[in-house]
């Protein structure tokens, strides 16, 4: 195939990993899918695994060689240690350190096989922002709160590769993700509130809401993003040395996702308001969120498909023909 690309993706059995996994395919691309499945499930993949140009490996990032692989074309680094608070998931410590190790490794590799690096990042470096655009001073938090670890983990890992790519070490780009979620997302707290809310009501589980719940935030489909980072590969030129943003501007609030989930499922659950300091100390949460996507826009001409509440819809509809099925 005259365009047929050799691409590494880390992180391939996630949410994100696997729809991007099966819109390389679809392109017709050749894909290395990487994953030790701390966070992914084998079962993500299986619209991928049977195809000819997948080949999957459970396998730690930092344990990849570059002789693992004929040829490199490109590289997608979705894997990453979440972000954590108390009682939740890795120490803090383990998860800046165990995504430092993996970005070195991935790094060398770019380096090595001359392969463009397309960085998964998160819209909590953000911090505080009021407009979410690329450009924007960060401003995160004090060190003093480990809840900031993630965030800090991640603006760590842009600037190493932006550095590189200025020093002429690699091509690249570093895309910050919004929230998004599919069937395919974890149902605990790594996978966000949406499925995590979802499942909740559909057990008859009371749903935990931190503060009042009026805090905004964004949710697409995964697919949609999956779809954005793919653009990558036709527009590399273009996308070298930026940084771009990806999801939805559509804001909804924590509570009226909740309140839509119950309805929706007709569940008995109920919402317990908890107090943010009970959960997260110090930490300030964020409390307006939304992606600012003029520049993926004028880039990559970047497009959402579905809406937040289509998304909501679409992960009750697979979970609750799941739980018919088992029965």
């Amino acid at each position: 195939m005259r365009n047929q690309k050799h691409i590494l993706l880390t992180g391939a059995a996630g949410c994100i990993g696997s729809h991007l996994a099966d819109v390389l395919l679809a392109e017709g691309h050749i894909v290395y899918g990487i994953d030790n499945l701390s966070y992914g499930k084998i079962s993500n993949l299986k619209s991928s695994i049977n195809n000819k140009n997948f080949n999957f490996t459970k396998i730690n990032v930092e344990d990849l060689f570059i002789n693992n692989f004929p040829k490199l074309d490109f590289i997608f680094h979705l894997a990453s240690y979440k972000k954590t608070f108390k009682g939740v998931g890795l120490d803090a410590s383990s998860v800046m350190l165990n995504n430092s190790k993996m970005l070195h490794k991935v790094l060398s590799l770019s380096e090595q096989s001359n392969a463009f690096l397309i960085f998964s990042s998160t819209s909590d470096v953000y911090g505080s922002s009021a407009t979410f655009k690329e450009k924007d001073s960060i401003t995160i938090g004090p060190p003093t709160n480990s809840r900031y670890s993630y965030a800090l983990s991640k603006l760590y890992e842009e600037q190493c590769i932006l550095n590189y790519i200025d020093e002429g070490k690699i091509n690249g780009c570093v895309f910050r993700i919004f929230g998004c979620s599919s069937p395919r997302a974890s149902k605990s707290w790594s996978g966000g509130h949406v499925p995590l809310f979802i499942n909740n009501a559909l057990n008859n589980i009371d749903i935990d809401i931190h503060g009042d719940g009026l805090q905004t935030r964004s949710i697409c489909h995964a697919g949609d993003i999956a779809l954005g980072l793919s653009l990558s590969v036709l527009n590399k030129k273009s996308c070298n040395g930026e940084i771009i943003n990806l999801g939805t501007d559509e804001q909804t609030t924590v509570k009226e996702v909740a309140e839509y989930i119950i309805n929706k499922t007709k569940s008995t659950s109920k919402i317990n308001y908890i107090p943010r300091e009970e959960v997260f100390g110090d930490y300030k949460e964020i409390m307006i969120r939304f992606a600012n996507t003029e520049k993926a826009k004028e880039i990559l001409n970047f497009k959402i498909s579905k809406s937040t509440f289509s998304v909501i819809d679409d992960i009750i509809s697979t979970d609750e023909d799941s739980s018919h099925n088992t029965c």
